[in-house]
């Protein structure tokens, strides 16, 4: 009879081991508190994810944790988390309250965590001539910038570059407002209209709130930008410096009679889906709003 293996020590997959952290001293947790500035988050290229949905996003992309703070009186709820995080070293059970004190969310989430900003990317590192980018001027509200990542990468664009002016896609409301897609699309930092410029081999199309073609009129269907400019501001000055190098095309989204002017987050969803829409067609089209 064949000698039987011997037991196996393996086990169940365990997650990291959580040491307790109860002082507000903790460096682990003043640097938690520090990366809600722009520029510790630049320096130290770190980002905060607040709640597991952010976590596993970045774990599916294969931006694992540096730093991982658990609500110590709900570690039970998260075994299959904690088991896909047996490897980070650094991990810590916090109490409710010490955890809610460095959170930025109303209602804390059982888990925080530090991970390392994906990127940073340049021209050279992604799609250049993109079938479809995204260029955003002066957007200056870190929801809409979230938001605007998420309608991005879900709708088919190569990537968003992000213009002097917009707020940083790795403010923890740009983050959570992306759900994800921070982790899913490169984010290309800093880059100017002269930048866009010195470029070639693509079409602007700029979303104007007058005087534009509209969107089911103008050929999306690539290579092309779509620039986005602030909602107080506009687009001009960022158009102000693409300078004559690049065609330009302008689109204005038809309202109502009266209405307020579009969110520039609704206003890129809306043309990234008519982009989206023409490609899948082929053609554009002359349908509009139904009188």
């Amino acid at each position: 009879m064949p000698a039987k293996p011997p037991p196996s020590n393996r086990g169940p997959r365990r997650g990291p081991h959580l040491r307790p952290l109860t002082s507000a001293r903790n460096p682990q947790l003043k640097l938690l508190r520090t990366l809600a500035n722009k520029r510790a988050r630049r320096e130290q290229r770190l980002m905060v994810a607040e709640g597991e949905d952010l976590v596993v996003a970045g774990l599916e992309r294969g931006v694992r944790p540096s730093v991982l703070f658990v609500d110590a009186e709900r570690t039970g709820e998260l075994t299959d988390l904690l088991a896909r995080l047996g490897d980070v070293s650094e991990a810590y059970a916090v109490p409710h309250q010490l955890l809610a004190s460095a959170s930025q969310l109303a209602a804390p989430p059982r888990v925080v965590a530090i991970l390392p900003q994906p990127g940073p990317f340049a021209f050279r590192d992604v799609v250049f001539p993109p079938s479809l980018g995204v260029w955003l001027a002066g957007v200056a509200d870190p929801g809409n910038v979230g938001t605007l990542v998420r309608s991005a990468a879900a709708l088919g664009a190569d990537w968003v570059a992000l213009g002097p002016g917009s707020a940083d896609p790795f403010h923890p409301r740009a983050t959570r407002a992306a759900m994800g897609a921070t982790f899913a699309i490169p984010l290309l930092e800093g880059v100017r209209g002269e930048d866009l410029a010195s470029r070639d081999g693509f079409r602007v199309v700029a979303a104007v709130l007058d005087d534009g073609r509209p969107p089911w009129e103008t050929d999306l269907r690539g290579p092309i930008v779509i620039a986005l400019g602030g909602e107080r501001e506009g687009l001009d000055p960022g158009l102000s410096q693409l300078g004559p190098a690049l065609a330009v095309e302008r689109v204005t989204i038809p309202q109502t009679h009266g209405a307020e002017s579009l969110n520039v987050a609704a206003a890129g969803a809306i043309l990234l889906a008519e982009a989206m829409r023409q490609r899948s067609a082929g053609e554009i089209g002359s349908v509009g709003p139904v009188a």
